[in-house]
């Protein structure tokens, strides 16, 4: 039997990174606030991440499950909608999980709401590609700093002779 080391960095990573899930709360249309007990928590997509430090004031039922609280979405134009009162969370706490809440279609002001989900849009789109072009940047600077034959593009080298 041949038993494989890994670094202890990797195994922290790995063990690290199958730790939390997530509740994401969306809107339809994207952008309004979500709030939950009267406690405004941010603007939709708003993303959650489960631990059990988070989850401590989740009430968990018989079953085992996590129930998490209902949100409220208010929109630009002052269209609101909830959604139910708890969520189930019976996958545990490193689940992803979505809770979706639909704009009444009858409420006024729906141009102004498609209006401000699409301003949203760009400015998250605009973070995107100015973080990709931080990224290649970074790698471009690392490459130049640990010399030829080293970094993202290069094949490391035996001794730092680049070969």
């Amino acid at each position: 039997m041949t038993l494989f080391r890994l670094p202890l960095s990797l195994m922290l990573v790995a063990g690290l990174s199958g730790c939390a899930g997530s509740l994401t709360i969306n809107s339809v249309p994207q952008g309004a606030l979500i709030s939950s007990n009267k406690q405004a928590l941010g603007q939709a997509p708003l993303v959650i991440t489960l631990t059990k430090d988070s989850a401590r004031g989740f009430p968990q039922a018989a079953s085992g499950c996590y129930m998490a609280p209902g949100f409220t979405a208010q929109w630009a134009s002052g269209a609101e909608a909830a959604s139910p009162d708890s969520t189930p969370l019976c996958n545990g706490l490193d689940a992803d999980y979505t809770v979706n809440i639909a704009r009444p279609a009858n409420a006024p002001g729906l141009d102004k709401d498609l209006k401000v989900a699409n301003q949203r849009e760009n400015v998250l789109a605009q973070q995107a590609q100015a973080q990709a072009i931080n990224n290649v940047a970074d790698a471009i600077e690392l490459n130049s700093v640990a010399g030829p034959g080293y970094g993202p593009y290069g094949y490391g080298g035996y001794g730092g002779w680049g070969y």
